[in-house]
């Protein structure tokens, strides 16, 4: 076990590791903390953003699934919400058929993934696995 000192942003993730005591450092840990760990793997946080996915490697990714998902019965689910307003239904009807892509912080792909069954850790992994997909 090591100590090592760690800077904090306003979130408090780690965004420095310090061998010593620095001044603006805000806590002494050890570094074998998985928070440290994390943070030397990957500092600049390139693991925990999402790249884009066009409309096909999101709609090909779901069809993987066990069950698959099917866009159309996906858009049948949308239309009979009954707690949706037929602009909200049209709405989100535009944003999975008219689209080219999909950023994974959209609070709308929340809402798809809800509809289609897959809780937010499933998606996360679905969406990386999917951004491999590649045209043959």
């Amino acid at each position: 076990m090591t100590i090592v000192y760690v800077m904090r942003d306003g979130n408090g993730a780690i965004h420095a590791v310090c061998a010593g005591p620095q001044e603006n450092a805000q806590e002494a840990i050890d570094d074998q903390d998985p928070a440290v760990l994390k943070f030397i793997a990957d500092p600049l946080g390139v693991n925990d953003s999402f790249p884009d996915l066009y409309k096909w490697q999101l709609w090909l990714a779901a069809l993987e699934l066990e069950p698959p998902i099917y866009k159309a019965d996906v858009l049948a689910s949308i239309a009979n919400m009954a707690d949706f307003s037929e602009k909200d239904k049209e709405t989100v009807r535009i944003m999975i058929e008219d689209t080219q892509g999909y950023k994974r912080a959209d609070p709308r792909i929340g809402l798809l993934a809800q509809v289609m069954g897959i809780p937010p850790g499933q998606m996360d992994s679905l969406w990386r696995w999917a951004a491999e997909i590649q045209p043959v």
